[in-house]
């Protein structure tokens, strides 16, 4: 089959469109489960060919890499792009005729969430733990007939999580099929409730007491009991296996079928060892080695792999101990011919035991707590914990999760069952979900604001003095126009958050005020030469800011999904406190609403000189009519409410606008160009997703108890 395979994932289906029924004979055909023939370029192309539509089903289907000429279907056949939303189901499952009013915006490697706009790696789907916002990737109807591991328990709804997870107390399966009551009660009891459990005839009494497990899951190569106890040397080193089963390196059972079939079966991954399975690694490749008392070690660009996977030549190892100092060896090693060098190093530890690391969980409220042993009960999570150790997860008050699930358990490999949730402040919410726009502006307040915008002050001259304005699009990230800060001295900049005045000594308590940390000019940007495209620039705060009512980020569209040149006619807000008619700095924020126009309009109004200024990285917005944006609200953003929703996105930044004749001042009967925010997403996400998140500074002061579940 694995041959079979490999062909669908390199071959043309291209050919296979209008290919001739007819039964071929050698390797160019697929056996269907009944037995009869087809062309093998027929099989995964959106139309059932064997009687038993064994050619298109997800089992199969899931492996095929599609061209980039073709649509994926949800279970992962291959068919003409043209042929999506067509009006003809031509995917087997009719999935390309769903979301037609959505666009494409995910890869042939990724899952498309059905209710939201979300990209999912296919990796992270059917794990048990929701990715999508609506919960698509884990429902019975994405994963029922999704392949699990053999090592992994299935659950009933078709998701696979780790076989050590089950019966453990805590949900890992949506559906909560791993703690089945009936079967869980022996197994998952605590402290008093384990003495009115006497474990049967039937059942092993784990090592650490009360536990009970059937007899047939002792030595068989997965952990069942807490303690380890019933796949230990010395109790499986005794252990006989009956005809057609593998023995382990350490002497567990496991059925033979299982043996080098690529996946971890022996819990010392011994079935797969290379000399027995007749095969060799990769050329260059290594597999990870296991997990040693008190030593831990990071995998470069594989933060998801575990001890025993094979990883390619040249992967670097980083080495670490519990005890910070005590690394008796090198810190780095790396693949390199099949070994590891120079040798793997070790770590003094007194206990002897295997443990978990730090949670790595940004911005996330956590809780851990030990099930069993001798440090029973809670404790921090930012050290090095127990197997067993459960934790718990949360996003505070004004923060949202972005990935990861909400608890997980250390395992007796020394890794974590799952990815720990990562939180993300929430963006493009205000206090208030309805606000009519109007021509004129007006005055903002602490109840009616952006509360993303960003004043930026200069010290140049000893005294502060207001000069541009900004957007929070992250903790410690504000964006802004490349033209206000391009000769910009860091560290004569201030940054004020959730400030009214253009007054630096007049703002009021809830004020936050930053230093920049490094000012990031867009690449492309050259005022030198009177060029102002690409007109942005990114200020990296030396401190992240503390999100609350008053102070958030805004959002960005990401997939330029609703790409603001296309609404003609569509109401923006802008915020600042730039040159009023008095052509004086304004004393306090205000906000306007300005009306997107077409490239075409704006053309036609706008002053010749200007024109060259309208391009494909550039929209015009404005009433033309004396109301608008001005010198001092440079940098400040562009916003538009988010379809269907109550979020706001920033789309524009604020960059050039027609001068009055005989003064520096804008001319606010022209409209005003503003740097299109889409067209440099990539570069504004970079810095973004290498900016870590931090969360609230209080985050050490949530008790560290079961308040939550």
């Amino acid at each position: 089959m694995l041959r079979v395979l490999l062909a669908i994932s390199t071959c043309s289906v291209s050919s296979a469109y209008n290919a001739v029924k007819e039964v071929p004979e050698g390797p160019s055909s697929f056996v269907c489960v009944d037995g009869s023939e087809i062309l093998l370029a027929r099989v995964c192309d959106g139309k059932p060919d064997c009687h038993d539509v064994s050619d298109e089903t997800r089992k199969l289907c899931r492996h095929v890499v599609c061209p980039i000429s073709t649509f994926r279907c949800a279970y992962g056949a291959c068919i003409p792009r043209g042929s999506r939303c067509d009006g003809i189901e031509n995917c087997a499952d009719g999935s390309d005729e769903t979301r037609c009013n959505v666009a494409e915006i995910c890869t042939d490697r990724e899952f498309q969430c059905v209710d939201s706009p979300e990209c999912i790696p296919l990796k992270d789907i059917c794990n048990g733990y929701s990715d999508c916002r609506d919960g698509s990737d884990e429902n019975a109807t994405t994963c029922l007939g999704h392949p699990c591991p053999s090592h992994t328990y299935h659950c009933s709804y078709g998701g696979c999580v780790h076989q050590e997870v089950m019966c453990d107390g805590t949900k890992d399966c949506i559906d909560a099929t791993d703690e089945d009551p009936a079967t869980c009660r022996a197994m998952n009891c605590r402290g008093s409730e384990c003495e009115e459990y006497k474990c049967s005839d039937q059942e092993f009494t784990c090592g650490s007491g009360g536990q009970c497990i059937p007899n047939n899951k002792v030595c068989d190569g997965s952990h069942q009991c807490r303690d380890g106890s019933d796949e230990d040397f010395e109790r499986c080193s005794m252990h006989t296996c009956l005809p057609g089963f593998f023995r382990c390196s350490y002497g567990g059972c496991i059925p033979e079928s299982k043996k080098c079939n690529f996946e971890q079966n022996c819990h010392d991954w011994s079935d797969e060892d290379e000399k027995i399975c007749g095969v060799s690694l990769p050329e260059g490749a290594c597999r990870l080695p296991p997990t040693k008392p008190g030593t831990h070690y990071r995998v470069s660009g594989c933060p998801d792999c575990r001890p025993g996977e094979v990883v390619a030549e040249l992967t670097k190892l980083e080495y670490f101990c519990d005890i910070e100092g005590s690394l008796e060896g090198p810190g780095t090693v790396f693949c390199e011919d099949n070994e590891w060098t120079p040798s793997i190093p070790t770590c003094p530890t007194e206990s002897g035991s295997i443990t978990c690391p730090p949670l790595a969980a940004p911005g996330a409220i956590k809780r851990c707590e030990v099930k069993w042993g001798p440090r029973e009960g809670w404790i921090p999570c930012d050290r090095y914990v127990p197997v067993g150790t459960q934790a718990f997860l949360e996003c505070p008050i004004y923060y949202e999760p972005e990935a990861g699930a909400s608890h997980a358990t250390c395992l007796h490999d020394g890794t974590w069952s799952r990815k720990h949730l990562s939180c993300k402040p929430e963006c493009g919410n205000r206090d208030l979900s309805v606000l009519p726009l109007i021509v004129n502006g007006w005055e903002a307040s602490l109840s009616d604001h952006l509360p993303w915008h960003a004043a930026l002050f200069s010290f140049e001259n000893g005294k502060p003095s207001f000069f541009c304005g900004g957007t929070l699009i992250a903790e410690r990230l504000v964006l802004t126009a490349g033209h206000c800060v391009w000769q910009s001295d860091v560290d004569l900049l201030k940054v004020v958050l959730c400030g009214f005045s253009s007054d630096f000594d007049g703002q009021g308590e809830d004020t936050q005020v930053f230093d920049v940390e490094n000012i990031e000019l867009q690449y492309s940007y050259q005022d030198r030469e009177g060029n102002y495209g690409s007109d942005l620039a990114i200020l990296v705060l030396k401190k992240p800011a503390v999100i609350n009512s008053c102070v958030k980020p805004v959002c960005i569209d990401w997939t330029d999904a609703n790409d603001v040149v296309q609404r003609d006619g569509a109401i923006g807000l802008v915020i600042g406190m730039g040159i009023t008619e008095n052509d004086t700095f304004g004393a306090s924020l205000r906000m306007a609403s300005v009306e997107i126009v077409s490239n075409e309009k704006c053309y036609q109004k706008q002053k010749r000189d200007f024109r060259k200024y309208i391009t494909y990285t550039s929209f015009c917005a404005g009433w033309g009519n004396g109301t608008g944006v001005c010198n001092g609200d440079s940098g400040g953003g562009l916003f538009l409410p988010k379809p269907n929703s109550t979020r706001w996105e920033i789309h524009g930044v604020v960059s050039i606008s027609p001068r009055r004749l005989g003064t520096s001042f804008c001319d606010p009967n022209y409209y005003t160009i503003f740097t299109k925010v889409s067209a440099y997403a990539t570069w504004i996400k970079k810095y973004i997703d290498n900016t870590p998140v931090i969360g609230p500074s209080n985050l050490s002061d949530f008790p560290n108890h079961d308040t939550i579940g």
